[in-house]
């Protein structure tokens, strides 16, 4: 098995532009994030041609992790990290973070960092990384932002002396590889007009320092061996009695330029439940397909609210098959669909579906009060779900508050989340099935 990790020493290091281009360096790429980012894996996607898949122990479990990574190897995984390679839930080894998913799955690390104002105080900063905990395997470093070759040649000899960490090579500044950005993240892949350019820059500046080989010996050679682990492709126990629940079934799933956030395993693991997914656009399509249930994924809503707000056809679909009892999942994005209406930052009104009695307002913040990861409780104060929260809009008014959930964080903060009215759940949490099976059983 071939497979190696990218991980940054912070965010904003590089590491995105870097593993896009690694990953089109590779011939048939299994390509994977850690986190619950919805963004990178997009532009995984294109570049491999490949399914992209997320990595994440709080949300999927453990088991949920090794079956996703391996099920879905093909000749060589790339995963992209997180934030910092230590940077997780909270300041322990255990917390979720890059380092922890690596050295769980036995992944040696590539880590970037960049060059700008160092010289040999370099090799303290690898060698500090590679110290904090030893079992997390950094094979090779690569370094971001550097100035000339004569520059790393100085890095590299300060990092192998005084550290054993390889240097795999560099990659000077480039204005012409940055990606326009706006306030929730980076474009989506399909909306950057120019991507397949700035592919082709990635492929001839990005790669034209690096060493490939040694990077490809690192992920056969450094990477623990699969034979061992034949076992985690088959979906997980505690998962499988789950399996054809809900043969027969056709399921339909909102996805447009505003709905594209869903996890792949959630879908496939739609498909080992039994449904015949059917997908259709909000914003495009007249009504929804014949179904027995419709999931409604996040995306950026807001920044379609017009053409979902005149597109009154879909409107009274949606809401036919809501009064036909239809089982509705509904997250983030989707939940803002079903609201009353969204609120745009200059104060105008779109209505939406009306099936969730609330009505969002766009703000030029992330709501820090409602970000990251938290378990999802029941009326019975018993955990059935785990999820995530990211988003820049917040709740203006509640009509009737049909919440019969809580959301709750590691430091004991929480909040009544996910509306729950006939066979309609939606609210501001993005879940992954593996940790969330029983309340997807209730949704279902």
């Amino acid at each position: 098995m071939k497979a190696f990790m990218l991980a940054g020493v912070s965010s904003g290091i590089g590491k995105t532009t870097i593993s896009m281009a690694l990953m089109s360096a590779f011939n048939n790429v299994s390509p994977f994030k850690v986190g619950p980012d919805y963004i990178d894996p997009g532009f995984h996607e294109f570049i491999t041609g490949n399914k992209s898949y997320n990595l994440d122990i709080f949300m999927m479990g453990e088991q949920g992790v090794k079956y996703s990574f391996y099920k879905h190897h093909k000749d060589i995984s790339i995963i992209e990290g997180v934030m910092g390679l230590y940077d997780g839930m909270d300041n322990s080894l255990n917390n979720n973070s890059s380092a922890h998913i690596a050295r769980f799955l036995g992944i040696p690390v590539i880590l970037v960092l960049d060059g700008v104002g160092k010289s040999t105080s370099i090799a303290a900063q690898v060698l500090g990384y590679k110290m904090l905990d030893p079992r997390v395997n950094i094979a090779g470093v690569i370094i971001n932002k550097v100035s000339s070759a004569k520059t790393y040649a100085i890095f590299k000899e300060a990092i192998e002396n005084y550290t054993g960490v390889k240097c795999l090579g560099y990659v000077e500044k480039n204005d012409k590889l940055n990606i326009s950005s706006r306030h929730l993240g980076l474009l989506q892949a399909n909306e950057v007009e120019d991507l397949r350019e700035k592919l082709y820059i990635l492929r001839n500046h990005v790669l034209e320092n690096i060493d490939l080989k040694e990077i490809e010996k690192i992920a056969t050679e450094q990477t623990r061996n699969f034979n061992e682990n034949r076992d985690e492709i088959e979906v997980p126990l505690y998962l499988s009695y789950l399996k054809d629940r809900y043969l027969g079934k056709i399921i339909a799933i909102a996805e447009d330029n505003a709905f594209s956030f869903y996890y792949n395993d959630n879908i496939e693991f739609l498909e080992y439940m039994g449904f015949k997914v059917r997908y259709f656009s909000p914003i495009k399509d007249n009504k929804v397909p014949e179904c027995d249930a419709i999931y409604f994924g996040g995306g950026y809503p807001e920044n379609f609210a017009e053409e979902l707000s005149n597109n009154k056809e879909m409107i009274e679909s949606i809401r036919e098959n809501y009064e036909q009892g239809k089982n509705i999942l509904a997250e983030c994005g989707g939940f803002m669909y079903l609201s009353n209406g969204i609120e745009q930052t200059d104060g105008k009104i779109f209505k939406m579906c009306g099936l969730v009695p609330c009505v969002v307002n766009m703000t030029n913040r992330l709501d820090i009060s409602r970000f990251g990861y938290i378990s999802i409780n029941n009326k019975n104060d018993i955990e059935i779900a785990r999820g995530h929260e990211f988003h820049y809009s917040k709740l203006k008014a509640v009509l009737e508050d049909t919440r019969k959930f809580k959301a709750i964080k590691k430091d004991g903060r929480n909040w009544e989340c996910i509306f729950n009215e006939k066979k309609l759940y939606a609210g501001y949490p993005h879940i992954h099935f593996f940790g969330s099976y029983k309340f997807i059983e209730d949704v279902f």
